[in-house]
């Protein structure tokens, strides 16, 4: 009777919250933040400081935090996690991809990182902003955006950056489409295409990656939330997406 006692208080000392704290604070992290991370993040702070979300004025910053928050909660590395942070700079600012290698260099960089950061951050890259980026030439860039990422191997490093920036941004609409419908969200003049267009996007978008990435344990919750979040928002839209929009093999 007095060892189940012992053992009874014992389990209960080893799980109090500051037990709990105290093991969480003992622990280590699958890889610490150096100065790649301090590099990344001080770019995209520069890079898009005064720049608000559509439609809005949250901070643009918050989705890049959230997208590297993403890749790090779900196994990604350090060369993932700063690929979150920057990977909307070649598409939203004026900094081509040589250049982007040279700021990280600039900031105490390697080449070899600043490199593998750039190529991931190339390849979640759709269309730049010098390009022309609108209704006419939307279905073509989504087209070439997918068939990127069915042509990539599992194992590559861009596929986790990029389902967590898809993941963070149909979560965003779907908090928003819960005060209007998904239709009139789609309807507002910083869209290039609407909701039976973005229903199809978006539905390749899951299909590929459930393709690429089921199986591996880490990322079993992110996909399940952009399927999720996927059907919730496009449920009650109509699949009235033009024939040319169709994926091509």
């Amino acid at each position: 009777m007095f060892d189940r006692i012992r053992s009874l208080r014992t389990n209960w000392l080893c799980n109090t919250p500051v037990a709990r704290w105290k093991r969480m604070s003992e622990g280590t992290p699958r890889w610490s933040a150096g100065r790649l991370t301090h590099a990344a993040l001080g770019i995209a702070v520069e890079r898009f400081a005064n720049v608000p979300r559509k439609g809005g004025d949250t901070p643009y910053l918050s989705h890049l935090l959230a997208v590297s928050a993403l890749v790090m909660e779900h196994g990604g590395d350090e060369i993932q996690t700063a690929a979150g942070l920057l990977h909307d700079v070649l598409e939203d600012t004026k900094i081509p991809a040589p250049e982007l290698v040279e700021l990280l260099q600039t900031r105490g960089v390697s080449h070899h990182e600043a490199r593998a950061v750039v190529d991931i951050v190339e390849a979640t890259t759709d269309g730049t902003l010098d390009a022309a980026r609108d209704d006419q030439d939307w279905p073509a860039r989504k087209r070439t955006y997918l068939g990127a990422l069915r042509s990539k191997p599992r194992s590559h490093p861009a596929l986790l950056v990029s389902l967590a920036d898809k993941v963070h941004n149909i979560e965003s609409t779907r908090d928003d489409v819960r005060s209007r419908s998904t239709i009139a969200f789609y309807d507002q003049p910083w869209f290039n295409a609407k909701a039976p267009e973005q229903k199809w996007y978006y539905q390749s978008l899951a299909r590929i990656f459930r393709e690429k990435l089921d199986g591996e344990s880490k990322v079993a919750r992110l996909l399940n939330r952009l399927e999720s979040a996927v059907h919730e928002v496009f449920s009650g839209v109509p699949d009235t997406v033009k024939p040319e929009l169709i994926e091509r093999p």
